[in-house]
């Protein structure tokens, strides 16, 4: 619910009759309450924001019904049966009205010809105007090109989202072109777009693909697609489709029965649709790897109909229409949401030269908590606003 400035928050009118308060604002906007709500929330038992309080809903008598409500000049006063009398806030009891419509979007899906954020390593601060924007850019868009980074500089960039997650291929996983790869990624081929990881429970989260020697013949070009693009374009098209991916799940597995050089021996396995959603129906998630997908469970009735839509994600993944293409310097990286871009490349020759890119990431919860704590230092008035949670099984 929008809600004007703190300066016109004086209540209209206030009523309660039991179980529900009633406000009503001056501007015609009206928010409705419930006791056990009312109590749960009580800004006499601390500051509920915090979680950590003494109160607990236990104590919630059943009977619970609210005496008397009133509106004064600092706020909205309202006496519970159980002798509690709490004076709640307007504005804030506003902004957590439950409106049934989903707040701002901060994602903004992109096609061909996207224009990425573009930063200076040198300029990166920690807590800075430059940091928080990049974050942002993130956010907004899910990549963002950091340049001028050192050979070394992928982890004190990764230190900007969050602490660095480790995996089966550790801390910093160098991609270098070898002659006898150990995963497609060594090699010298073309990759199609895809997001790391599909077969954790929780999979990669904002990653650094950090480039520290470029192939020296041409291609190798790096191609990233907004999947949040992707799918808004199917369900436009096909709604049939759409909802296909994003209720049928998939097994992805990712087995590897002796340890490598920069891997653990492993047995990964997750299930989760393409395309995940929230309680609205907004996209907040992708989950997309051809190279990790099991066979489908599916009984031949639903293959029929969902083999239709995969196929049309995959070409669209695949077209460019949607892709944004960058052949990566020496000291460039991208900064990117891997549960909602798709990173791959063209193929390139590796005959002069060993191309080397670092990878790393963080977890998605950290760079998100780290965005709202610097929303909240520089009075962004965004602090609340909703984040794509991502795509989890």
């Amino acid at each position: 619910m929008t809600r004007p400035p703190a300066g016109e928050q004086v209540v209209a009118s206030v009523s309660a009759a039991g179980d529900i308060l009633e406000l009503r604002f001056p501007d015609g906007a009206a928010t409705r309450h419930n006791r056990y709500w009312l109590r749960d929330n009580c800004p006499a038992d601390e500051e509920r924001a915090s979680l950590f309080r003494a109160f607990s809903v236990a104590e919630i008598p059943e009977d619970l019904v609210l005496v008397r409500a009133a509106s004064t000049r600092n706020g909205v006063d309202v006496e519970f049966s159980d002798g509690t009398v709490a004076r709640f806030d307007p504005a804030w009891l506003r902004d957590h009205a439950a409106s049934g419509e989903p707040g701002p979007a901060c994602a903004v899906p992109w096609r061909a010809g996207h224009q990425a954020d573009r930063f200076d390593a040198a300029a990166l601060e920690r807590g800075s105007v430059a940091h928080l924007a990049l974050l942002e850019a993130v956010a907004r868009a899910g990549m963002a090109l950091v340049r001028r980074v050192p050979d070394h500089g992928t982890e004190p960039l990764a230190r900007l989202l969050g602490h660095i997650r480790e995996t089966d291929f550790g801390r910093i996983f160098d991609i270098v072109t070898e002659p006898h790869p150990f995963t497609p990624s060594q090699s010298d081929a073309p990759l199609d777009p895809h997001t790391d990881d599909p077969y954790r429970y929780t999979p990669a989260g904002m990653s650094i693909l950090h480039c520290v020697i470029p192939s020296a013949e041409g291609g190798g070009e790096t191609i990233v697609v907004d999947g949040f693009a992707v799918a808004e374009s199917i369900r436009a098209d096909d709604p049939e489709a759409f909802e296909l991916l994003a209720t049928v799940p998939v097994p992805f597995v990712h087995r590897r029965a002796s340890a490598v050089p920069q891997g653990d021996d492993v047995h990964l396995r997750a299930e989760a649709p393409v395309v995940a959603t929230d309680r609205h129906g907004r996209v907040v998630g992708i989950r997309f790897h051809e190279r990790s997908m099991g066979p489908l469970p599916l009984e031949p009735e639903l293959a029929e109909r969902y083999y239709p839509a995969l196929v049309r994600f995959a070409r669209a993944v695949r077209s460019d229409d949607f892709a944004w293409r960058r052949r990566l310097a020496a000291g460039e990286a991208i900064v990117y949401d891997n549960q909602r871009v798709l990173h791959g490349r063209t193929g390139f020759s590796g005959a002069a030269t060993r191309r080397h890119l670092r990878l790393c990431t963080v977890d998605r919860d950290q760079v998100h908590s780290r965005l709202r704590r610097l929303r909240e230092r520089h009075g962004t008035g965004t602090e609340c606003d909703p984040l794509p949670a991502g795509s989890l099984s």
